[in-house]
């Protein structure tokens, strides 16, 4: 599973350099619950009216239940980024251990 990582690592590497146009990209999610999501991505901090975020992940939670769906702050997320840079896509949480 590792190798998996570090292959994806490897494919990230040239849009943070800014040498691709959109890609994947990581972003990191400065604050969550209440029907409030706002994530650094690619230098932007955005909310949740400017991303798309999946049905399986969850930022409007009330209570945090400790269910995994849930969006925290801190939580670092895998970003697709289109190549006009006009629209994050959330894909999912990146889990390192």
């Amino acid at each position: 599973m590792d190798d998996v990582y570090a292959g994806l690592t490897e494919l990230l590497r040239p849009a943070e350099r800014g040498q691709a146009a959109g890609g994947w990209l990581f972003g990191q999610v400065q604050q969550a619950g209440h029907g409030v999501l706002r994530v650094v991505c690619n230098g932007l901090t955005m909310d949740q009216t400017e991303l798309h975020v999946p049905p399986g992940l969850d930022y409007a939670w009330e209570e945090d239940d400790g269910s995994g769906q849930l969006l925290r702050a801190g939580d670092r997320l895998l970003v697709l980024v289109t190549a006009d840079g006009q629209d994050y896509y959330i894909l999912q949480k990146a889990v390192f251990s």
